[in-house]
């Protein structure tokens, strides 16, 4: 009897030896694994290189991801919802050396808002397959994303929330996110004379434009269009399907109805959102604009010159929610799979950038660009 209860008791222990050994090798091979390799490429880029596997994946906004995967290129791994549900993304901003001297300012900025609303409300009830607007929606879809197949131009709908309300709570997580990450160029930060990030996002995010918009929604144009038509340099990202509802807003005449006259901004459309703070906002070639709310909050710190507050803007609507897709080889089945592997991103400060840290964080990945 002693005996058997001896060897049961060296069994116990070899199996709970073996046990731990495991969890302690898991452990140790999260964070002793070779890093993810991000780096910067277009779109296109992106798409030719899983094709020819120089790259194991990429993060990017539609249409890329959803060009991929209809071709066969790769697969989706995580959408952005699941690494944030409901994360805002792209933004309409305006450029404050514009506003300051531009004497309607104001009146603007509310009509810009309006159109936003009926845009989205458009894009909302025509995304249905049986809406009577859908076929044109796919059309209005293609031409801005670059694309020629309706599928890729469907699924390039199917992940992304449009929306024109701003997001101040999500805002705040993206300042505290940025500033975990280390992202902020602390000198310039200390500059600013924002307390806290939750300062910060009230300082830069407006509803005031919004609440007029919701209030005058169903107004006639032609009752509150501006009395005097303005001229309005506008700056967006390249076939970034986000900023769709600009395009639809511009193509089916809001603005214009609104006393609006769109001309698109020098530099524009922009490669990312970086590019579109530092060479449209900074560089006074761009009155208003759409782009990613990370690029706004990290430029509008680390681009700024605050002797003059060059790069100081103003959030006045959203733009989508979501939308962004972590697409891999059709072959790789988890994020730790990427591990010493090379991923494609838009740039340093893209949303992108910023979401593809929290869901390798999540992990216990390291990641290098």
């Amino acid at each position: 009897m002693k005996n058997s209860v001896k060897k049961l008791f060296i069994v116990i222990f070899v199996i709970f030896s073996i046990f731990v050994a495991g969890c302690l090798q898991s452990n140790q091979t999260s964070e002793n694994s070779a890093p993810i390799n991000l780096v910067k490429m277009s779109g296109q880029e992106m798409i030719q290189k899983l094709g020819t596997g120089e790259i194991a994946g990429f993060i990017m906004w539609e249409p890329y991801p959803a060009i991929a995967v209809t071709k066969g290129l790769g697969k989706d791994l995580i959408l952005s919802g699941k690494i944030w549900k409901d994360h805002p993304c792209c933004v309409i901003a305006y450029d404050e050396d514009w506003y300051k001297s531009t004497n309607n300012s104001d009146e603007i900025l509310k009509r810009m808002a309006l159109a936003q609303l009926k845009s989205v409300e458009y894009i909302n009830n025509a995304k249905q397959s049986d809406s009577p607007d859908h076929e044109e929606l796919i059309n209005y879809t293609m031409q801005f994303g670059g694309m020629t197949d309706p599928a890729a131009a469907n699924l390039s709908l199917a992940d992304v929330e449009f929306v024109y309300n701003t997001n101040i709570p999500g805002t705040t997580t993206f300042i505290k996110n940025i500033q975990d990450f280390g992202i902020f160029d602390m000198g310039k930060w200390n500059q600013s004379g924002y307390k806290n990030a939750s300062d910060y996002a009230n300082s830069l995010v407006t509803n005031n434009y919004v609440d007029w918009a919701i209030n005058n929604k169903d107004a006639d144009f032609s009752g509150i269009s501006l009395q005097e038509p303005v001229n309005v340099r506008y700056g967006y990202l390249i076939n970034d399907i986000h900023e769709l509802p600009f395009y639809i807003g511009w193509q089916k005449g809001y603005y214009k109805n609104l006393g609006i006259n769109i001309s698109i901004g020098e530099g524009a459309p922009f490669q990312n959102g970086a590019f579109e703070m530092q060479k449209g906002f900074k560089s006074n070639t761009i009155d208003i604009g759409s782009l990613g709310i990370p690029p706004v909050i990290i430029h509008r710190i680390n681009s700024n010159d605050f002797s003059t507050d060059d790069a100081r803007v103003g959030v006045i609507a959203g733009m989508n929610n979501e939308g962004s897709v972590i697409v891999v080889s059709n072959n790789i089945t988890s994020l730790k799979d990427l591990s010493g592997k090379t991923v494609g991103y838009p740039g340093p400060g893209t949303i992108q950038h910023v979401l593809f840290l929290m869901a390798a964080e999540k992990e216990g990945l390291r990641v290098s660009n």
